[in-house]
């Protein structure tokens, strides 16, 4: 069992926490459903040898609509629409 711990600002913020697959840099995490929890951006992930941590380094956002407004291309479908007229 992976043991993932959340790393913002050199800190850890969340630790053992458990994730369906492996998350890679770009990614958006919430730890539950709901629209008013913490999300999380993951900017790198840090894998230590023969090792079961994994140290994901993310930006915390209070909550989606805050996430959503400051990360391009999270449930923004218009940079997409206008990638494909250009083609």
């Amino acid at each position: 069992m992976v043991q993932y711990n959340f790393i913002v600002a050199s800190a850890r913020v969340e630790t053992n926490v458990s994730l369906p697959v492996r998350p890679q840099a770009g990614d958006v995490i919430s730890l539950s459903t709901g629209v008013n929890t913490p999300h999380y951006l993951v900017h790198r992930v840090e894998i230590f040898a023969n090792s079961d941590v994994v140290n994901v380094h993310v930006q915390r956002f209070p909550d989606q609509l805050s996430a959503k407004l400051a990360i391009d291309g999270f449930r923004n479908m218009r940079n997409f629409l206008r990638d494909e007229a250009e083609k």
